[in-house]
């Protein structure tokens, strides 16, 4: 590590290497803190504060796919639960549909604002803003009853249109959610249940907190969005999507405000000319010690790759998530997952759909360029695929390692 003087403050220089071990110890995907359990969960999300939700499910949800990297004994259960039975965890919009600590939510009203007049504009190139003079009625349906699907409702015109809900009840409860009137108190499969926000979120996270000014707001946000990976660059990228973050004005200076108050550290990575800036956690995950050889699957919409160019210039590895783009232009595979071993991604891979009568099955294996495939780095992988059936609660077919060992 090397130290630049600029101005009054100090910039820490960190080769590649420092800051991809410092990433993985960071995010725990080294497994350095053994984290267990729901309380394990718990501890990472005070510290990433949230993670992406998607709901498809190939080899598990994004989410479980991103606590399974990082929490030894995962289970799919504990997440349900900390949403659904003790509420610590809540589902709502941050970079895009997010699960994030429930102790947050009343600092994303501004974002709730924005999203609100997002729907409101979705609505009206719909054709559907009927939805909005139903509100008051959808939502003393759900105060009388409950636990409220779109199922479960049916008030206001059944529009017949390729796009969005076919209910204006359901274009309204949606509604209600966006605006944080409503929360989803239940999911059965991927169907929403909601019920009011006041019967959802138990009522020691509600405190009347209110941002004083836009630049409160914004110097926290942003220092939270930096703390959900460990380190990010300044410019536009996958980790700033969403309100606010995304305009390159607003982001870049409130950055340059958090540096000068000495809220955030500016870091050069040789090799890279961005500047990056991270919190002082990152800085002591960068003097931690080696952890021992292990492999980890890494989800497609994980922390630690939400900037595709960040995660490219860092890991020397080009990442794109496929399951949208015409079979004819993939590269790879439908849902393809990146393989790191220790501090670098060594390969990537697609697997037959999970079930539970089905066994843990690699389809397709693709080595990066130069890996050195011996076995030390096969065991790693082979010992990760266990755990990873294991979460499945399956078996791991025969034929994986024979898929791995075509260039020993």
């Amino acid at each position: 590590m090397a130290n630049l003087t600029m101005m009054d403050f100090t910039i820490e220089k960190y080769t590649k290497q420092q800051i991809r071990r410092g990433l993985a110890h960071y995010q725990n995907i080294d497994h350095s803190e053994k984290l267990h359990g729901t309380d394990g969960i718990k501890k990472l999300m005070r510290k990433l504060r949230s993670i992406q939700y998607d709901p498809l499910n190939v080899v598990g949800r994004n989410a479980d796919l991103a606590l399974q990297a990082r929490i030894a004994d995962y289970r799919s259960e504990m997440l349900e639960y900390l949403l659904y039975t003790e509420h610590f965890l809540t589902d709502g919009f941050d970079k895009e549909m997010c699960i994030y600590i429930t102790e947050d939510f009343e600092r994303f009203e501004n974002v709730r604002q924005i999203q609100a007049q997002s729907a409101e504009r979705t609505l009206s190139y719909r054709g559907q803003t009927e939805a909005l003079n139903i509100l008051q009625e959808v939502r003393a349906f759900v105060s009388a009853n409950g636990l409220t699907g779109t199922k479960d409702i049916s008030i206001g015109e059944v529009r017949e249109s390729r796009w969005g809900h076919k209910k204006l009840s359901s274009a309204a409860l949606n509604y209600l959610y966006t605006k944080g009137e409503l929360c989803v108190a239940k999911k059965i499969g991927t169907q929403k249940q909601f019920d009011l926000t006041e019967r959802v979120i138990p009522k020691d996270y509600f405190s009347g907190f209110r941002f004083m000014t836009i630049e409160q707001f914004l110097d926290w946000y942003v220092k939270r969005r930096i703390a959900g990976v460990g380190i990010l660059w300044g410019k536009r990228g996958g980790a700033w999507q969403g309100n606010y973050l995304w305009d390159n004005e607003l982001r870049k200076s409130t950055i340059a405000r958090l540096v000068e108050k000495g809220e955030l550290k500016v870091i050069h990575v040789e090799g890279i000319t961005e500047e990056f800036y991270c919190c002082e956690d990152f800085l002591q995950s960068l003097k931690s010690e080696r952890a021992s050889d292990y492999a980890r699957f890494i989800a497609p919409l994980d922390n630690m790759i939400w900037d595709r160019k960040m995660t490219e210039s860092i890991f020397d590895f080009s990442y794109s998530w496929e399951v949208y783009t015409p079979v004819s232009k993939r590269k790879y595979g439908y849902y393809v997952l990146p393989v790191l071993y220790n501090d670098s991604f060594v390969a990537r891979f697609e697997a037959v759909p999970v079930s539970k009568n089905k066994c843990f099955e690699i389809k397709n294996w693709w080595w990066e360029k130069g890996v050195l495939t011996d076995e030390k780095i096969i065991n790693a992988i082979m010992e990760e695929m266990k755990r990873f059936a294991d979460l499945h609660n399956v078996a791991l077919s025969s034929k994986n390692q024979k898929q791995l060992e075509v260039r020993l």
